[in-house]
């Protein structure tokens, strides 16, 4: 895969360059030293993957981005921002995002400057998942060499007893709670599903989202400021009984546990055994599972890797409810993949169709169908 480097600091490319070129799957065609340079690379090179920098003279990182979807659509390449460690930074990526970057990596000039492994490490599979995806979904050619066979949606066809449309969603009347897992690409798909909630929620709804602590409270931020139902961070000792969006605290794992009988907090773990990445999705659709029972339902986002597949295979035998986002909608088909592989999806959905299901819970809730004490039922 062709790989196009933009940073305005020489060293900068120049380390990164190096990173990418140990991956035998990547190939550094060119670097540019800013937003013009990195459209006109764009157009010129025809790269599968951008890493671009977000503060650059002439033009930015996000303006620069705005310009290669416009001008290279149909052929635009995956786009990963780096940004700094800093609030600024995490708020420009989550922008980025929304405009159509596919992921964002956080960058520390000091850190990435002495070849800091774990950076690489990160770098390396972003790309690498990022584009690979993007690659499938543009050649869908199995190892027979004949073409794969997508969802159709418009033909609602049931796969291996999942639906794959809202029509076909046979609606719970008895969820209490709504646990959400997410990675590489979730943020603007969670604000695309959240963006027709009520102000009033009848159930809450806990977010496991695969970042660092410094963009999960951006991400709360923007959350609530488009959100008629409010967000919140979720850090240790946050009650979480009031009906809302409740973000995990990024670089922490998120345990809900239910104390004094009724009051359902927010309990962070520094470390879980097993567990790449924080916060754990297993680790709240577990927890979710033994609390809720058949009463939660679960959702598992766009990411990498196997997250959640645990703790949605938890939920299904409880007797809860699973859907897992679709490849075409995805940036990497991991996390989801994983779910439905593993037999715990019953339904594979669009961004679209999973924000009809939770409008659907609400106003089935309304209606007296659900989320009624819900504390109390659990707690009982």
């Amino acid at each position: 895969m062709k790989v196009l480097i933009v940073d305005d600091s020489a060293f900068m490319r120049k380390v990164i360059k190096e990173m990418i070129q140990s991956d035998d799957t990547l190939q550094v065609v060119g670097t540019a030293r800013d937003g013009v340079e990195a459209v006109e690379k764009a157009i010129q090179l025809k790269p599968d993957l951008i890493t671009m920098d977000i503060e650059m003279p002439r033009m930015n990182g996000i303006d620069a981005l705005r310009e290669i979807l416009i001008k290279c659509k149909g052929d635009d390449p995956a786009i990963l921002m780096c940004s700094s460690l800093t609030i600024d930074g995490s708020s420009e990526a989550l922008k980025a995002l929304k405009i159509g970057a596919a992921d964002f990596i956080a960058k520390d000039p000091q850190v990435v400057g002495q070849h800091d492994t774990d950076f690489q490490r990160h770098l390396l599979a972003k790309l690498r998942a990022i584009g690979g995806h993007r690659r499938r979904l543009r050649n869908p050619v199995t190892t027979s060499g004949r073409k794969s066979m997508s969802i159709d949606r418009s033909a609602a066809k049931t796969l291996d007893g999942m639906c794959t449309s809202f029509e076909q969603w046979e609606m719970p009347s008895n969820i209490d709670a709504i646990v959400i897992g997410s990675s590489t690409g979730g943020p603007p798909i969670l604000e695309k599903i959240f963006s027709n909630l009520p102000a009033t929620l009848p159930v809450p709804i806990i977010v496991a989202q695969h970042m660092p602590e410094l963009f999960t409270r951006s991400l709360v931020k923007r959350l609530d400021n488009h959100c008629a139902c409010g967000a919140s961070i979720a850090e240790h000792g946050t009650s979480m009984t009031a009906p809302q969006i409740y973000i995990a605290l990024g670089g922490k794992h998120l345990k809900p546990t239910l104390v004094a009988g009724k009051k359902l907090i927010a309990r962070s773990l520094d470390e879980l055994e097993g567990a790449l990445y924080k916060p754990s999705v297993n680790l709240l659709f577990s927890s979710a599972a033994k609390l809720f029972g058949d009463r939660v339902l679960a959702i598992q986002l766009t990411g990498m890797g196997e997250d959640g597949a645990i703790g949605a295979r938890d939920i299904r035998d409880k007797g809860g409810h699973v859907i897992a986002q679709n490849e075409q909608s995805c940036v990497v088909y991991g996390m989801p993949r994983a779910v439905v592989d593993n037999g715990s999806a019953n339904a594979v959905l669009s961004p679209i169709d999973i924000q009809k299901v939770l409008q659907r819970v609400c106003e089935t809730a309304q209606s007296g169908g659900a989320g009624t004490n819900a504390i109390d039922r659990i707690s009982a």
